[in-house]
């Protein structure tokens, strides 16, 4: 799984887990994640791994959106 599609399945739990939708948009904007209109991924700013190690650290804001994100990560061989 490349890390986009890590990112893009980040998004969808956090969306199932939480209601605060800007609180999300706001986190993954602040990763380097653009989303559009409908909250899915349009664009990534720069290397995706790097993206996704500052969403991990970002998403610390959200205790359990980022356990179901290292799951996620675990599950498709990552460390991060």
């Amino acid at each position: 799984m490349n890390p986009k599609a890590i990112i893009e399945e980040i998004l969808d739990t956090a969306q199932k887990l939480s209601l605060e939708k800007d609180r999300i948009r706001a986190i993954f904007q602040k990763s380097g994640v653009t989303l559009d209109g409908g909250m899915k991924v349009s664009a990534i700013a720069g290397d995706p791994m790097a993206v996704l190690k500052t969403l991990m650290d970002n998403l610390a804001e959200m205790a359990v959106v980022k356990i179901s994100a290292k799951q996620i990560i675990r599950k498709v061989g990552i460390n991060i």
